[in-house]
């Protein structure tokens, strides 16, 4: 299996025209010889890089994962108050699925055409960035800025599902950017999770 953080330029440049073509055509009718026309080779030279077409998509589901998980987690660290830094994971999860549209449809509707063993593989490291989540809501609960009463778990899935819902209709020559979107997104679901206290807190603030 291809290893993500040792994968070449060439690789990466398959990578993201699979992904491309996966969400065009569909993963079941792009061939291998799609693909490499697509990318001026020949099949025998794009399986020099790959073994087989659900390799590509297993490289594809873990680079996603990967360089979504990375993006979060360094704009998380630049913020100190526990609102902004799920302001910033949200914000920040939202540019990357909107700027990578392809891989993150890709991560949505593509995962049952894995084998069992790879379907598990991408799943934990999917279910390992919903644990990070749970920690930063936790937080959040815990200094009094979330309400008690909240289900956390189910403002993630809320949240998350915004995010999905704005892959099928984004355009990048609409109103708002990505970051603009979630804001908006956060301020509407915030309203209803967050405790008077924050909210008393947030206004001296400003």
């Amino acid at each position: 299996m291809i290893k993500i953080d040792k994968i070449s330029s060439r690789q990466e440049e398959i990578i993201a025209k699979s992904a491309t073509l996966f969400r065009e055509k569909g993963y079941i009718a792009t061939s291998i010889r799609d693909i490499s026309e697509s990318l001026d080779m020949t099949s025998a030279a794009l399986y020099y890089h790959f073994k087989n077409k659900e390799e590509i998509l297993l490289a594809i589901m873990h680079l996603g994962l990967s360089n979504l998980i990375l993006a979060v987690e360094a704009a998380v660290a630049d913020q100190e108050e526990i609102w902004d830094k799920i302001r910033a994971a949200f914000q920040t999860h939202m540019r990357a699925s909107l700027d990578y549209q392809d891989f993150a449809y890709v991560l949505l509707k593509d995962l049952r055409h894995l084998s069992p063993e790879w379907r598990d593989e991408v799943v934990a490291k999917r279910d390992a960035y919903d644990r990070y989540w749970d920690r930063m809501l936790a937080e959040a609960r815990e200094k009094d800025v979330i309400a008690e009463h909240i289900d956390l778990e189910m403002f993630r899935l809320l949240a998350f599902g915004a995010i999905n819902l704005a892959i099928s209709w984004y355009k990048p020559t609409g109103r708002y950017s990505p970051e603009q979107i979630a804001d908006l997104f956060l301020d509407y679901l915030g309203g209803g999770v967050k405790t008077s206290l924050a909210e008393v807190t947030s206004q001296i603030a400003s």
